[in-house]
């Protein structure tokens, strides 16, 4: 009886243990599931900001800055680095430099081992970022650290992208020797690499430079080189530029039918053109020309056309070009008191350049740099598609948390269920040995008061009845009811005192209103309980013990 406890208690145990691997497993899987999400969830925004960055800036910065807590909460660097990058492009863009600043060189920090293409790209925001804020020194630092890593990577094509940046820092400081040097070098290396583009804008970039330093021939020369190029590659707002630029140098060169043509043929392909900056620019030079013409009501009929544009657009390089050609204006009609206040104006606004590297290398450049790695930017569609992905995963992540209590609770139930079917089990078998042990008892009694009758009624010694006494009971003490027989429950034990009576099958069917596949099913635990061959012999271990049923 205990050997069977024991082996029923460790069967409880087992699945005890099953069902707490089981629970630990669903959790581990739950909690891989929600960190599937997350991740999801961050790669959605990455898309999203992927989209929304040139179309809506504003709404993909809220989106970078949002993310990075929970980047930083799941420390998944890639998307904390994607975000840092990010965010401080575009708090440059908005003006925030101080923040971009703290933003880029928090990121640096996460990078250290990054590849050093994405290593670079960094340094290059912080350079555009210092740039903008006027901290030159700074700026050419960071694009040299770019310009050094794509070196040991041997990169040329970026290698000539940040010479070109470190030569419009030097350019926007005046340093006309020292930019020279840089452009000629990026220009080399385009030249080498056979990026026709890029040497386009290195020839343009040569020529803005020789017309800051007055140099016009070799100005109009880079230009001419870029304009063909440029003409070969079918790229409207391009041409345009070289044409103004070609127009203003001829002004300078008092060439004025030559900058006529060029500045009309540039105003012509305004349809074609969706840069406001050098449209204004365009206006305001054909503005210039007409002023040299003595023509002042098409000048200042120009002018307006190209202050109005600036205004519109925040061009503040062709806002301080207007204001002075208003003043010229106002001074070539008489008027020297608003000759005056336009002349203040001007030299209220910062100087600048217009030059390639200015406009497309320092800014609009570095975005498609990495733009170009993407290959492409991703469609409004394929995000609002994401977005959806992104709520169906969500939903499949609260469906499998109820799945995963649901089951647990099963689990649990199942184990209490079982407990309680083996503890009802255990209660019938005691009941069916106890039931078992009362009945021999009484036939044991029943024999003791025969023999008791029948020794008063014999006449003999009292040593003669011990003996005989002996006689009787030495054999009932040497039967004990075995361990199989009290492991038999109530209705086996009952099935085979029937059986000893040499009942069939169906006569143990219809007596105990059973069917005969039950009776073989109880036939088949008797002989394996009692490890019986067959019928005989669990009949004969029936008549040994007088397990008798009535009938």
């Amino acid at each position: 009886m205990m050997k069977k406890n024991k082996v029923i208690i460790k069967i409880n145990l087992v699945i005890l243990k099953v069902a707490f691997r089981q629970f630990i497993l669903m959790l581990f899987v739950f909690f891989g599931q929600l960190l599937i999400a997350q991740n999801n969830s961050l790669e959605n925004d990455k898309l999203a900001v992927d989209t929304l960055f040139f179309s809506d800036p504003n709404k993909a910065l809220e989106i970078s800055e949002n993310q990075l807590s929970k980047a930083f909460e799941l420390n998944d660097t890639f998307h904390i680095t994607y975000f840092l990058d990010q965010a401080g492009e575009l708090n440059r863009k908005a003006g925030n430099y101080d923040k971009a600043i703290a933003q880029l060189h928090q990121c640096l920090k996460y990078k250290v081992n990054w590849e050093l293409k994405d290593l670079s790209l960094t340094h290059n925001n912080l350079g555009k970022t210092y740039l903008n804020k006027g901290l030159y020194d700074l700026s050419i630092f960071h694009f040299l650290e770019a310009l050094k890593l794509m070196e040991i990577d041997n990169n040329l094509m970026g290698q000539g992208f940040y010479l070109n940046n470190i030569a419009a820092v030097y350019d926007l400081q005046h340093n006309y020797e020292k930019a020279l040097e840089y452009y000629h070098q990026s220009l080399n290396i385009k030249i080498e690499i056979g990026d026709s583009t890029g040497v386009a804008a290195s020839y343009t970039n040569l020529g803005i430079t020789y017309l800051n330093l007055k140099e016009y021939e070799k100005a109009l020369f880079y230009n001419q080189k870029a304009y063909t190029i440029y003409h070969q590659l079918g790229s409207p707002s391009k041409i345009a530029r070289t044409l103004n630029n070609m127009g203003e140098i001829n002004l300078k060169l008092k060439k004025d039918s030559e900058a006529f043509y060029y500045l009309n043929k540039a105003y012509s392909m305004d349809s074609m053109n969706d840069d406001n900056y050098l449209r204004t620019n365009i206006i305001s030079n054909l503005g210039r020309y007409y002023l040299k013409k003595n023509n002042t009501d098409s000048a200042m009929y120009f002018t307006k056309i190209a202050e109005s544009m600036a205004l519109c657009s925040k061009a503040f390089k062709n806002l301080k070009d207007v204001y002075l050609l208003k003043s010229e204006i106002a001074k070539s009609q008489g008027d020297l008191e608003n000759a005056l206040i336009f002349l203040y104006t001007h030299i209220s606004y910062n100087d600048s350049l217009l030059n390639e590297a200015n406009i497309y290398a320092v800014s609009e450049m570095a975005a498609k740099y990495e733009h170009e790695k993407k290959l492409r930017i991703i469609s409004e569609a394929q995000l609002s598609i994401s977005e959806k992905e992104q709520q169906i995963e969500q939903q499949k992540t609260n469906i499998f948390y109820g799945i995963g209590i649901s089951v647990l609770f099963i689990v649990i139930s199942i184990v209490f269920v079982v407990l309680y079917f083996i503890k009802q089990r255990n209660s019938q078998l005691l009941h069916g040995q106890l039931t078992l042990i009362a009945k021999q008892n009484k036939k044991l009694e029943q024999l003791n008061f025969t023999v008791k009758n029948q020794l008063d009624t014999l006449q003999i010694t009292l040593e003669e009845k011990e003996n005989l006494l002996n006689n009787i009971f030495s054999k009932p003490k040497t039967i004990e009811l075995p361990p199989e027989l009290l492991a038999l429950s109530k209705r086996e034990m009952e099935v085979l005192s029937y059986l000893a009576l040499g009942w069939s099958d169906d006569q143990l069917a219809e007596k105990l209103f059973i069917s005969k596949s039950t009776v073989k099913t109880h036939l088949q635990r008797i002989y394996s309980k009692l490890s019986a061959r067959g019928r005989t012999e669990a009949v004969s271990i029936a008549h040994k013990y007088d397990l008798l049923g009535e009938s």
